[in-house]
């Protein structure tokens, strides 16, 4: 049975996470669901909670690299957790049937049109089988490996490459100025004045782009348990940043979690956050952002590029800018 989550069900939930995602406990944090601005649903088996998945939605409008106006509702579809118990009676004939419940429900909570993020392995396909597109021209994930042993290992890479990711760094060093040495001012919160500002900044360098006006940037700077860094350019742009750690691998990063402005003002915002993660002894730095913003992230020092899929409705046909404040990609660790 599908049911939409209420708050009487949260600590079926959490009980329920604790259990069935226990890579990611943060997701199973009370606060954080409380938190949430999205839909949640819930697949009921026998009065027990089986399944469990949300749809965070997110305006994104058209820039004038795509050559087109107006604005797209995704509803990104993210945390799909079910009961991986063999003591259910045709366990896996049910498992598929709550999934499919479950993304059912995403797909059709008008007007947000079904999308995902982070796509790998058998999760790509099955938002194939729904219709999706898996987009590989989108986004990338970039990054400098600190700690080149951690960073390989986590990432399931030989460590026998370390003395050579060590060398590359080297030969691609990143600058690393105080905020105070670049003329950047920090700020707790962002004001609604400037919503106008971001957005004609972000049009222009972007097809399709996240909506970033104050409502958005405060709710996403309240999340519980975490401490922003944010700075703004004189020039016009900001870098928001955080130290993550793992909890259950040992993994401690600087995560760029949103970046906006031109190619120049970017590589000096980054500088602070690369020298924050060398003064908290990070194993590294890393950050999603467009394809287009390759160069700036390679010679800021962040010159890892790995690819970062997405899975859109195929009438979208734009290359679609995402950061770690887009969906829930900043809510993991």
């Amino acid at each position: 049975m599908l049911k939409e989550f209420q708050d009487s069900d949260l600590p079926e939930l959490l009980a329920f996470l604790d259990r069935w995602n226990p890579d990611h406990p943060e997701l199973g944090e009370g606060e954080i669901v409380k938190w949430q601005k999205c839909t949640k649903w819930l697949s009921v088996y026998r009065d027990k909670v089986v399944g469990y998945v949300v749809q965070i939605p997110h305006v994104f409008r058209y820039g004038e690299p795509s050559g087109r106006t107006g604005e797209e509702k995704i509803g990104w579809g993210v945390t799909l957790v079910l009961d991986m118990s063999d003591d259910i009676k045709n366990a896996s004939l049910r498992r598929s049937a709550w999934a499919n419940e479950l993304l059912h429900a995403v797909e059709t909570n008008q007007p947000w049109q079904f999308a995902g993020i982070a796509m790998v392995g058998d999760i790509e396909r099955v938002y194939e089988r729904r219709g999706l597109r898996i987009r590989t021209d989108c986004a990338r994930m970039y990054a400098r490996f600190l700690q080149p042993a951690k960073n390989l290992s986590y990432v399931g890479r030989s460590t026998v490459l370390a003395p050579a990711v060590s060398a590359l760094n080297m030969i691609r060093p990143a600058a690393r100025r105080s905020a105070e040495e670049l003329g950047l001012k920090k700020i707790d919160c962002f004001d609604p004045a400037d919503d106008r500002r971001w957005d004609e900044l972000l049009a222009k360098l972007h097809g399709l782009y996240g909506v970033r006006d104050a409502d958005f940037l405060n709710y996403k700077l309240s999340q519980p348990n975490r401490d922003y860094h944010v700075y703004t350019h004189p020039r016009g742009g900001y870098i928001i940043f955080r130290l993550a750690e793992h909890r259950t691998r040992d993994m401690k990063l600087v995560k760029i979690c949103d970046l906006t402005g031109e190619d120049g003002v970017k590589r000096e915002l980054i500088e602070p956050a690369v020298r924050f993660a060398c003064e908290r002894n990070a194993y590294g730095i890393v950050a999603v952002g467009g394809v287009e913003e390759a160069s700036v992230y390679r010679r800021a020092g962040l010159w890892v590029d790995r690819q970062y899929n997405l899975a859109l409705p195929p009438h979208i046909s734009a290359s679609m800018r995402v950061t770690f404040f887009d969906a829930d990609l900043d809510n993991l660790w």
